[in-house]
This record gives C-alpha cells, structure tokens and sequence, in this order.
C-alpha cells in the first residue's frame, strides 16, 4: 500500500494526516493509518503573510526574509504582484546562496480602505528548478485618526426596555478614538449630536493618553414613544488633515401594546368578550390614564351557507325496461 500526500499547498513544517483502511477481519474492519513528519521547505519566508499599515497620504513599506530550508543554494530573482496594488523594491543579498531580504512598497491612497493582493517571488535552486513561492499582502490605507468600533452605534430594543423602571441607569456605548500613525497628536474640541431629540443622548469624553487616544461615552437617559431615534455624532479635533469625526448612531425603543377593540363585520352583531376572573386591569406602559382590562377575545365564526338540495333525477322510459309505444 501506498500512500501519497500532496504538500503543494502545505505552509506550516509539522504535517499529520490521517488514512482509514477496511478489512475483512470481523475483529477489526477498520483501521486507522496516522502519518506523520516535518516537511522541510526548500525557501523559507518570513512573515508568512506580509500586513503594510499606515496613513492614507504616505507610501508603506515592509520587508520579506527569504532563507533556505533545505541543502540547495537559493537566490532571488525578483517578484510580481497578482493585482499590481504592490511593487518589489531592492532586492538585498544577506549571505549568497542562503539568505535574501526583498523590499515590498504601496502607493499612497487618497482614502483610506483595506486591499488584499499576492505576491509571486521567483527563486532560483542550485539544482537548476526554478521556483515560485507566494506571500499574501494586506494593505491598510488608515485615516490620521481611527474609531473603534468603525460603523454604527446601536442601542438595541433589549436594552433601552429598562429605563422604563424608575431609577435606572443609563444605557451607555464606549467609542475609542486614537491616532493612527506614530508621533500624530490631537485634542478633541466639542462634540455634539445632531437630528435626534433635545437631551435624549449624553456625550462625555475621557482621556486615556493625552493627545492620542480618547474614550467618548454615548448615553441614552430616557425611554421613547417612538420605534427608532437615528442621529449622527460629531466630533471636531484640532487636527488639520482630519477636523471632523462622525459616527451614525442608530437606538431602538419598545412601541406601547395596541388596545383590542371589539371587531365589528356589516350586518353581525358584534363580537363579544369575556372577562377573566380574578385578574385586574393592567395599565398601559407610556400611554398614561389608559388602563387595559384583561379579557378573552371570541374569534368570529360566520355560518356556514346551507348546501342546495340536489335536484331530483328523473329516469328515462327507455332506460326503465318498458317497450316503445
């Protein structure tokens, strides 16, 4: 028995698969075939996946180690990109034959996002094969002053439910804002909360390093007739490349129980309700005065219509065993 396994795809050096065999051994039908061992590449890259981060409006760089894994003398020739998103530089020979160290570049981006590309490096082997290895690129065009968590601020229904108790604290969500690249300083100047009610949402700051990382608290102080209340946060800072920070905030608030009212259908009296016993009238949450008395709801059932009386059937003379006249 043979048993092959494919390492073309294989990145890590501990390799473990597993093989089921069956038999016609009724004591053991089955049995199980582990193999094991280290898979000894002939380059190896480090990282194994290469992240260039940094602001929008400057050019990232980072840098690759080529070293050889086994007996064969490696050298590197050069490397091209799947989507050109990136670029090799300088390609630097540490010690000939055994270690390369090659210089990946970004373009600078107007704004900022996230790419993904893969780079294709050429090795040449001392036994004459040419080779091609493939690192994963992550680019990561970052704003001066970055926000977590990036997207919405949400208050959910389950949450705001209890600031209908009295005495309740506040429903409150935390947004960090610090500076993305090193030595990049600023001071947040006002914030405020527009296209939502007066004093439903309360804004507070606190520093956690100074002048480059704050922690803004959003709070909800009170319940809502309304299903959902959107609004936008802004923050201004003092920094030239980025004046304004804004996030859309998004809080969701129980609507009050309908009042069930007797259904009436043209030309039917109206459907009845019984009362429970023992159960008194609970009042209405928001809606103040209005109080709800339990009751049991008959569902309406129309008559059914009488089906027609069918026709009498009238048998034909001919069909009836008499002789034409």
């Amino acid at each position: 028995m043979t048993l092959v396994v494919d390492t073309s795809k294989l990145r890590t050096e501990a390799v473990r698969k597993y093989a089921t065999v069956s038999c016609n051994d009724p004591r053991q039908p089955q049995i199980r075939l582990t193999v094991g061992g280290k898979l000894r590449h002939v380059v190896k890259v480090e990282p194994a996946s290469l992240i260039l981060r940094g602001a929008t409006g400057a050019d990232l760089v980072g840098k690759l180690t080529f070293s050889k894994g086994t007996d064969l003398d490696i050298t590197v020739t050069g490397g091209t990109a799947a989507k050109n998103l990136i670029y090799v530089g300088d390609i630097v020979e540490i010690s000939a034959g055994e270690k390369y160290e090659i210089q990946v570049e970004a373009p600078k981006a107007l704004v900022p996002g996230m790419l993904r590309d893969i780079l294709n490096v050429e090795i040449v082997c001392s036994d004459g094969v040419i080779r091609t290895t493939s690192i994963p690129v992550t680019v990561d065009h970052q704003a001066p002053i970055s926000v977590i968590p990036r997207g919405n601020i949400v208050f959910q229904r389950k949450d705001t439910d209890r600031l209908k108790v009295a005495g309740s604290a506040p429903v409150k969500r935390d947004l960090q804002i610090y500076s993305t690249a090193p030595g990049t300083r600023f001071n947040i100047t006002s914030m405020t909360m527009e296209g939502t009610p007066e004093n439903l949402f309360r804004l507070s700051q606190r520093e956690i390093r100074s002048g480059e990382r704050y922690l803004v608290t959003v709070e909800v102080t009170e319940p809502r007739p309304e299903r959902s209340i959107r609004g936008t946060l802004r923050i201004l800072t003092d920094h030239p490349d980025m004046p304004e920070v804004t996030a859309r905030v998004y809080a969701q608030f129980g609507v009050p129980t309908p009042i069930r009212r007797p259904v009436t259908v043209p030309g039917k009296k109206p459907v009845p309700s019984l009362k429970v016993p023992g159960k008194k009238a609970t009042a209405i949450p928001g809606v103040p005065g209005i109080r709800l008395s339990p009751t049991v709801d008959i569902p309406f059932k129309p008559t059914p219509k009488p089906k027609p009386k069918p026709k009498p059937v009238i048998p034909d003379k001919l069909n009836s065993g008499q002789k034409p006249g």
